[in-house]
């Protein structure tokens, strides 16, 4: 929930503070009922806060609200006003908001992740169909024009060929949203899947001028993972990161290991995504291409979490674009590629 997008719910806040501020000072040498009432009605704008906005106004609330308390200690002498007492009550104002807080902001990135594996279940089934008519529907084309022997015409048996490719390339993307029968995971060194895909761009970056600069990881990434899905992945990400390249520009392409994980990581120096697209750029149809289909990096993350991983991204407007491919490390060492056995395990 947006901020900006709740002005009354601030304002009402805001409101409650002042007023509950000016209740309680106005009667803290008066009726001591009335003292301690006013000071529990605190919690009344501390849990409206974490409730409709989650932890950081919650937290913002409450340390608003305790710098307001706060000078009870040295303003008045009394029992109720004691550092003991107004300290307590400092506390307990600030953890109410940072345990709700932080609950609110769990329940609703719970709530995220079972609508968006409720889409991707839909979408999934919907992939079978439409992949299946577009397969047969593409082999029919083929054999059309292979009893034609072309369409006789160089220029157009070139864009029938770029078209019957691009059609191709988005029946590969939907069957990535198919559900998953069969995975096959092999013990393999992230490190080969990296040198396997990388010269296949190699060609294309450098009649573009752009430099494709990769640094493995000395000892090796061995994952278990299926070869074909994680492949298909990188070689995406790679291409991704070449159309928003420039000449004079350079891909990272990084291998690493972080704890039980490997990563591989694609930075690229192009233009970045933009903050309100970089919430979005998993979510499937969403792209900002103009002839995109806003599928590709929805089905990459689904592929990595049927696989145990996960995908993240980080960026700046202006300054590139940051992918992180996450895969759990292999727990069987002895069935990993003479390769990745060499390079030893930390």
């Amino acid at each position: 929930m947006e901020i900006k997008k709740k002005p009354l719910k601030i304002v009402l806040i805001a409101s409650l503070v002042g007023l509950i501020t000016v209740l309680h000072y106005g009667t803290i040498h008066g009726h001591l009922g009335l003292h301690i009432l006013h000071r529990e009605l605190y919690f009344i704008p501390i849990l409206l806060a974490s409730f409709w906005f989650g932890l950081k106004v919650g937290f913002a609330t409450s340390a608003l609200v305790s710098v307001i308390y706060a000078p009870h200690v040295f303003l008045y002498q009394d029992p109720h006003s004691s550092f003991l007492t107004v300290g307590t009550q400092i506390i307990v104002f600030n953890l109410v908001a940072v345990m709700l807080g932080w609950l609110v902001d769990r329940q609703r990135q719970e709530h995220q992740k079972v609508l968006s594996n409720e889409n991707l279940a839909v979408l999934g089934r919907a992939a079978i169909v439409v992949g299946h008519e577009m397969n047969d529907l593409l082999g029919a084309l083929r054999r059309m024009a292979q009893r034609s022997k072309g369409l006789q015409c160089t220029e157009l048996d070139r864009e029938f060929e770029q078209e019957m490719a691009r059609l191709e390339g988005m029946v590969d993307v939907l069957s990535s949203f198919a559900p998953t029968e069969t995975v096959h995971m092999i013990s393999q060194d992230l490190n080969a899947i990296i040198r396997e895909q990388v010269p296949h761009y190699r060609g294309g970056a450098k009649a573009k001028g752009i430099n494709l600069e990769v640094q493995l990881d000395e000892n090796g990434c061995p994952s278990r993972l299926d070869i074909e899905k994680l492949g298909w992945i990188l070689g995406h990400l790679i291409q991704n990161a070449m159309d928003v390249s420039t000449n004079g520009q350079s891909i990272n392409i990084r291998s690493r290991r972080r704890g039980d994980s490997c990563q591989i990581e694609v930075q690229d120096q192009g233009t970045g995504i933009r903050p309100e697209h970089l919430v979005k750029i998993f979510s499937p149809f969403f792209t900002t291409k103009e002839n995109g289909y806003g599928l590709a990096l929805a089905g990459c993350k689904k592929i990595l979490r049927d696989l145990g991983g996960d995908i993240q991204v980080s960026s700046k407007w202006g300054e590139g674009t940051l992918f992180t491919i996450t895969i759990p490390r292999d727990k069987a060492p002895n069935s990993l590629s003479e390769d990745a056995l060499s390079a030893g395990a930390r």
